[in-house]
């Protein structure tokens, strides 16, 4: 039996309330049998319950019942009801006169008391129950739609403290409550439903309301969040809940609260949001900037500006729906993933690259969503990357991200939106797709060199800053956005024809996509550096302009010989060499005179003069087509552009005139696409000169290889009569 303290004072005995006591015991234990978790809080309750009747026969006799039926060893039950008995020797509470003493709520208006950091509660009949060995302090209401859910903290009787963030949803259930807080440690709630919502109906109305911050960056109050505080003109860090306010309401940064202060690194969610951090540089803009340049020349022209347009992404984008990409090309050792870094560190703190090739398709699209108007750096780009994780990077420039089916039962989805800036390194150009990410993105190529002394010093004091913190910086950039907001829309589109007409005049070759894609880099630095207090950026807009203008020439230059009709022309002047084709059976090249055909809007064209005359290609694609695919195929292990779409392409170059109809060759007379011809049109050469005997004589003694066929008569554009229709 259990040993009872000398000093203990007896009540006598109530029939009716040791009843009802066992009763509820037994119910209890009822309801709890095989949920360790249930049985546990119930075995507490009833020790509790037995040491307030203060019968210790009557409990001895009920344990021996409740072990037996129960399988529950009465050691539980008798060890619960000691250490009650050996605490009331040193008594919180000595008689029942000191509830009064500290009594909040002296007239019984709410039903219930504090003492000691326990909650007591009243009862219509006899003294309050002890109904938790905590209590709850409300914080902060997380306002969502999707993740809506209570900040609070809570308090022991030893004085241990937590702070956690539980689900709204759950907050109400008596039975969730208990799981959350005593997972956190010895938290128990040992009172009923109507006792807890009675807690609850008086907390609820002391949670302000403060809405998560889950897209870092740029946000639509009109400040630039950063994982440690926010930034509206004037710098306001975060406080230890994780807590700041803009124009008097309150925001939410997870990554920096103490709720998740004590989370194991293989289990924080938060742990790429600790690298978006505000670090005050120890240098100013136009300091950085010179580095910059000095360390990575007038590549760094090009970045800084990226970097600059970046911050403003969401003004571009929501104008013209689109935003460049930055491809920085080179072999290892050049360089470019050093200028990615500190293109990243500008907004991050030292954080790593997303590979592209080890990297999921889920990860690249939250990599992209996760901050607005920031760098997003993704590295290791080669051609054999996955497909999708292909079209992901190249849908990103039109603002595409990735698009997911929800859990309901209608046909609704949800889109991870992209709001970065990508930043694209690897040591292989992005062919893919018929240049498809190429012209999406402003291109800079890195060769290795060898470098000074100087410039290593240089080098190095650039990562000295890098490492400890130069994102404060974004922040002079951002203090241009009022100005942005004014005038980009005006300056890009005089910037954009500007450029056209120039390079129209200069005869450069230009794409249109590439015009605008630099144009988008172009107008805020224009904009900047013309504003009342322009940035230091140690570049003129004017070398700026410059570059550009050459980057966008030769960049173009590489999409079209690079591209699949390019391709196409290549491989047809190849199989001429081969022997696979004939001038004059296949294709001819002559100056046309009059000509009749259909135009590539259908539209039939009669007896148009060509004065003075022009040099024309006549090309058989139902011959010369299979024989492309066939060599295609064996030299890339991969199937040429098919018929419809090789003339989708064709149709609509610059060189196409038109199909005619009847077109003499040496075999038959048939129909033919005819192009214009020249290095200005097609950029191709399909005319063979005749080697002289001797040459050939001489090649084919010095080979052991079969005499080589006679070649075909050289086809020369003076001596040609145009044949009818011409």
């Amino acid at each position: 039996m259990t040993e009872l303290p000398e000093d203990l004072d007896i009540i006598p005995t109530d029939a009716g309330l040791l009843e009802k006591i066992c009763a509820d015991a037994e119910s209890m234990l009822t309801e709890a049998k095989g949920d360790f978790f249930a049985q546990s809080m119930a075995i507490e309750v009833i020790c509790k319950s037995f040491f307030e009747f203060n019968n210790p026969a009557s409990a001895d006799m009920f344990f021996k019942y409740v072990s037996k039926k129960f399988k529950i060893t009465k050691k539980i039950f008798s060890d619960g009801l000691k250490a009650l008995y050996d605490a009331a020797k040193k008594p919180k509470f000595a008689v029942k006169q000191d509830y009064i003493e500290d009594d909040d709520d002296p007239e019984n208006k709410q039903g219930w008391f504090i003492r000691k950091n326990c909650y007591y509660f009243y009862q219509k009949e006899g003294g309050p129950v002890y109904g938790s060995n905590f209590i709850i302090e409300p914080l902060f209401h997380i306002n969502s739609k999707t993740d809506n859910k209570r900040l609070v903290r809570i308090i022991n009787e030893d004085g241990e403290t937590k702070i956690i963030d539980i689900p709204s949803k759950n907050i109400i259930s008596v039975e969730q409550f208990q799981a959350y807080v005593y997972n956190e440690g010895n938290f128990l709630w040992s009172a009923g439903k109507a006792q807890y919502l009675k807690i609850l109906k008086f907390i609820s109305k002391n949670f302000p309301m403060c809405n998560e911050l889950k897209t870092l960056g740029w946000q639509r109050e009109g400040f630039y969040a950063f994982a440690n505080g926010i930034y509206d003109g004037t710098w306001q860090p975060v406080d230890e809940y994780g807590i700041t306010t803009h124009n008097g309401k309150k925001y939410f940064s997870p990554a920096f609260s103490i709720v998740y202060s004590d989370v194991r690194e293989d289990d924080d969610e938060y742990e790429n949001d600790r690298y978006f951090v505000y670090n005050k540089a120890q240098c100013t803009f136009g300091q950085w900037s010179k580095l910059m340049i000095n360390v990575y020349g007038t590549n760094a022209i090009i970045a800084m500006a990226f970097a600059i347009a970046t911050t403003f992404r969401d003004l571009i984008y929501e104008k013209y729906k689109i935003f460049p990409h930055l491809f920085l090309f080179g072999e290892k050792q050049s360089g470019k993933s050093q200028l990615a870094w500190s293109l990243s560190n500008l907004f991050f703190h030292n954080l790593p690259a997303f590979n592209l090739n080890s990297g999921t398709h889920v990860g690249l699209s939250r990599k992209g969503s996760r901050g607005k108007n920031c760098i997003v750096w993704l590295d290791e780009y080669t051609n054999d990357i996955d497909p999708r994780r292909f079209q992901l990077v190249k849908a990103a420039y039109d603002g595409v991200g990735h698009e997911k089916g929800t859990m309901t039962q209608d046909s609704r989805t949800k889109t991870t939106k992209v709001n970065g800036g990508f930043v694209i390194s690897g040591q292989y150009l992005p062919t893919l797709d018929d240049n498809a990410l190429l012209t999406r993105a402003c291109l800079l190529s890195f060769v290795r060199k060898k470098y000074t002394a100087e410039e290593m010093a240089q080098y190095e004091e650039l990562k000295r800053l890098e490492v400890l913190g130069i994102s404060s910086l974004v922040c002079d950039i951002l203090d241009h956005r009022k100005v942005m907001e004014d005038h980009f829309a005006v300056v890009f589109s005089e910037i954009q024809e500007k450029l056209k007409n120039e390079m129209i005049y200069e005869k450069l070759p230009f794409d249109e996509r590439l015009v605008r894609n630099y144009c988008c880099l172009l107008a805020p630095v224009k904009i900047i550096l013309d504003s009342a207090n322009p940035l230091e950026v140690n570049f003129t807009y004017a070398e700026m302009y410059s570059l550009v203008k050459h980057d966008i020439s030769q960049m173009s230059k590489q999409i079209s010989s690079s591209e699949s009709i390019s391709g196409f022309w290549n491989t047809v002047a190849f199989l001429l060499d081969e022997g696979k084709i004939q001038a004059g059976v296949d294709f001819k090249i002559h100056d046309t005179v009059k000509l009749s055909f259909t135009d590539k809007n259908g539209a039939e064209v009669l007896n148009k003069a060509f004065s003075p005359p022009e040099k024309h290609l006549y090309i058989r694609f139902s011959r010369v087509h299979p024989l492309y695919m066939e060599k295609h195929r064996q030299q890339t292990g991969k199937n040429g552009v098919d018929l419809v779409s090789i003339l989708h392409y064709l149709k609509n170059h610059k060189s196409y005139i038109g199909n005619a109809s009847q077109v003499r060759f040496d075999t038959s007379n048939t129909s033919a696409f005819v192009f214009k011809y020249g290095p200005s049109e097609l950029n191709i050469n399909l005319e063979r000169t005749v080697r002289d005997s001797f040459s050939a004589a001489k090649e084919a003694a010095s080979s052991e290889a079969e005499p080589l066929p006679k070649p075909e008569p050289t086809q020369q554009s003076v001596d040609f009569e145009p044949e009818p229709p011409f």
